[in-house]
């Protein structure tokens, strides 16, 4: 479940009962995991909007994802 709280979004995490805050960036790779997208994937769709190299937002784009995931905000799914 999330909300729009001024410029950020507000994630709950069912699993915590806990709300977390998330800046533009964190937003941004949020609204791209669908469970269809690699961080490969992730990084290439954010390198034009971010004017980076996809491989330099490489750790950025893990480090994002691995902390969502240990929050409860994202899940891996079963194949």
């Amino acid at each position: 479940m999330t909300s729009e709280v001024l410029d950020e979004l507000v994630a709950y995490a069912p699993s915590s009962s806990q709300a977390f805050s998330m800046n533009a960036s964190a937003r941004a790779i949020w609204e791209l995991c669908d469970g269809t997208r690699s961080i490969e994937d992730l990084c290439r769709e954010l390198s034009e909007a971010a004017g980076a190299r996809p491989e330099d937002l490489r750790a950025d784009v893990q480090n994002a994802v691995d902390h969502m995931l240990e929050l409860g905000l994202l899940t891996i799914a079963e194949p």
